[in-house]
């Protein structure tokens, strides 16, 4: 008895190595898949890697290696990405940014937004009919040539606004980063516009009952950090928390109220803050 059940166990044995050695091959070869077909991917404001990992089905860790990511919470907006086991685009993407048309919008005020002609934003858009005719939430196609450049003076200008509205810069320098990349000319799919990501109601409201003087945070980059800095203070002393503040930027502060703070919320506060540490270390944020 005592011999069978020996060789039983050492039966056992075996196989729990030769299930072990399997997995090790099976662990191998899809890295080496991964680091075949790839697919590039830009981040965008609010993305963490862990929800762009998850979006493409490729585990964090992978995702993480294949770029030589040290800390899986330090990403930022602009940062290009190769995503393992994707097959790449066929052919260069199209020169165009994607702009999402807001309640009021026309294709004149588009193309005077986003610095273009009406003519070259009607040819970008062969299936628009009727340009007089566009609704909300309609994707328009933009000549990436005609986006506003980046304002040369961003860290300067996130350095004072941080200063007049006594914030740590790291801190409102991250926040940007994190947003935006610092790039006055971004638009994000809900409509939030620039270096701060603003929307145009959030702007009209600091305007009026934060900063009282008029913002334009669509065409001026001194206008949107000026907001957004005066935003975080506001939400800074609403809440008495930097992190709670932050978590309230992104989120909205009536649905962080609400409904506390969301999962992908909390991923967003680990990259920002993770970020204000690299730039109180290197004086510059990750990529630039």
């Amino acid at each position: 008895m005592q011999a069978k059940r020996a060789e039983r166990m050492s039966r056992s044995q075996r196989w729990r190595r030769a299930l072990v050695a399997l997995a090790a091959c099976l662990a191998v070869w899809l890295l080496s898949s991964a680091s075949g077909a790839a697919a590039s991917y830009e981040v965008q404001s609010g993305d963490t890697l862990s929800g762009i990992a998850d979006a493409y089905g490729v585990p964090l860790s992978v995702l993480a290696e294949r770029n030589h990511i040290g800390d899986v919470n330090l990403v930022y907006a602009g940062q290009q990405l190769v995503v393992p086991g994707q097959a790449p685009p066929a052919g260069p993407p199209p020169a165009t940014d994607v702009y999402h048309a807001q309640a009021g919008d026309s294709l004149w005020s588009i193309a005077a937004l986003r610095q273009t002609t009406l003519a070259q934003l009607i040819a970008a858009n062969p299936e628009i009919v009727d340009p007089n005719h566009i609704v909300v939430d309609q994707a328009i196609s933009v000549p990436s040539a005609a986006a506003p450049a980046q304002a040369t003076n961003v860290p300067a200008l996130l350095e004072h606004y941080a200063g007049v509205y006594g914030l740590d810069p790291a801190l409102v320098k991250a926040v940007a980063w994190q947003e935006s990349g610092w790039r006055q000319n971004v638009v994000s799919p809900d409509g939030a516009l620039g270096v701060m990501q603003l929307l145009p109601s959030t702007g009209d409201w600091l305007a009026q009952d934060v900063v009282g003087q008029p913002l334009d945070v669509a065409g001026s980059a001194d206008d949107n950090v000026h907001g957004g800095v005066a935003f975080l203070r506001f939400l800074i002393d609403r809440t008495g928390s930097v992190q709670l503040a932050v978590a309230a930027y992104y989120q909205g502060p009536g649905s962080l109220q609400r409904d506390g703070m969301l999962a992908e919320t909390q991923h967003y506060v680990d990259n920002v803050m993770a970020i204000r540490s690299y730039l109180m270390l290197y004086g510059v944020p990750p990529g630039a």
